[in-house]
């Protein structure tokens, strides 16, 4: 039972500061608050990326689509993009969601959510959803 835990610990533990570093990496914002603000300032969208640390969904959409240059030069050219840990909670509890991950565009001046986007989507999917949601 005590290596179990240790294993488990280490792993929350990893996926955690997966987050973080995929942030640093990208540019995302991973505050809330300061995401909003500068949306709100630079006159764009709130792109809010809910994921979890036991999710291997994330990860795949991570790696396999939010990672591509292609995707993350749209991303910041129409957002402000923000990844959050749903199991961190530090986010307004309207946006919560069961399925993850989910994809969130937030106009940030009402705090609505104009289009959600739910699930794993590959590079050219989600290519055409950023263009369409325009």
């Amino acid at each position: 039972m005590k290596i179990f835990m240790v294993t488990l610990l280490m792993g929350l533990t990893l996926s955690a500061s997966d987050i973080s570093e995929f942030a640093g990496k990208m540019s995302y914002e991973t505050e809330y608050k300061i995401a909003l603000k500068k949306a709100i300032k630079a006159d764009k969208k709130l792109m809010l990326v809910m994921v979890t640390n036991y999710c291997p969904w994330c990860r795949k959409f991570e790696k396999r689509t939010l990672l591509k240059e292609e995707v993350n030069t749209l991303i910041h050219k129409d957002y402000v993009p923000l990844i959050l840990n749903r199991e961190e909670g530090a986010f307004p509890k309207k946006f919560h969601t069961k399925r993850i991950p989910v994809v969130l565009f937030i106009d940030p001046l009402k705090e609505e959510v104009v289009h959600k986007s739910l699930g794993y989507k590959n590079v050219s999917d989600f290519v055409k959803e950023l263009k369409s949601i325009k």
